[in-house]
């Protein structure tokens, strides 16, 4: 079994509690209201601007990862700000002390959102109340045409980096679904009421 099988089979019960956590049934029925929209984008900021941050702090084992071409946290920013919304504060503390090794199964967990976020941009085109705000969405639509390819780049960084440590790997990216759960409860569903 590869590294990536064993990481789709081994976080498949944190995968899906937080899937369900993260207003899945209002996706998929249409009726994600725009305050919950908000949530899960003030959510997902604070894992990636967290990530990315961590992630920078290893530039020679992330040389291949090519982190600036990944990034979503300007995605997210612009598209809080396209809803006059204050973005919650940055998390630095989120992956203290995480290795690069364990960083590698919360980028895992990072990439992995991105597949998802392939499927929620066509149910969010469904959302009456969501449609209009789309126009400029971009954390969504994420690498677009290009995901594909972007997946698989990283699954074969993933494998190469994370061969000789494969066990703390998916321990790591157990746990980073534990925490992007956490986030997603500290935020609260309204943002603040200052807006930008």
């Amino acid at each position: 079994m590869t590294l990536l099988e064993r990481l789709r089979a081994e976080t498949r019960p944190q995968h899906e509690q937080t899937e369900q956590l993260f207003y899945t049934e209002a996706l998929q029925n249409g009726t994600l209201s725009v305050d919950e929209y908000s949530h899960l984008l003030r959510t997902h900021l604070t894992y990636h601007q967290a990530l990315e941050e961590a992630i920078g702090h290893y530039p020679d084992f992330f040389r291949d990862y090519a982190l600036e071409t990944r990034r979503k946290t300007p995605w997210l920013l612009a598209d809080l700000t396209h809803l006059n919304v204050v973005p919650p504060p940055l998390r630095s503390d989120l992956f203290t002390g995480w290795s690069p090794v364990a960083l590698l199964g919360a980028a895992y967990v990072g990439e992995g959102s991105m597949l998802g976020g392939t499927v929620i941009w066509k149910l969010l085109q469904k959302n009456e109340a969501i449609r209009p705000l789309l126009a400029h969405a971009q954390f969504y639509q994420g690498y677009g045409p290009s995901t594909g390819s972007y997946w698989r780049n990283f699954g074969a960084f993933l494998t190469q980096q994370g061969a000789q440590q494969p066990d703390n790997v998916v321990v790591a990216a157990r746990q980073a679904f534990v925490e992007y759960q956490t986030v997603f409860q500290q935020v609260a569903i309204k943002s603040p009421a200052e807006t930008l």
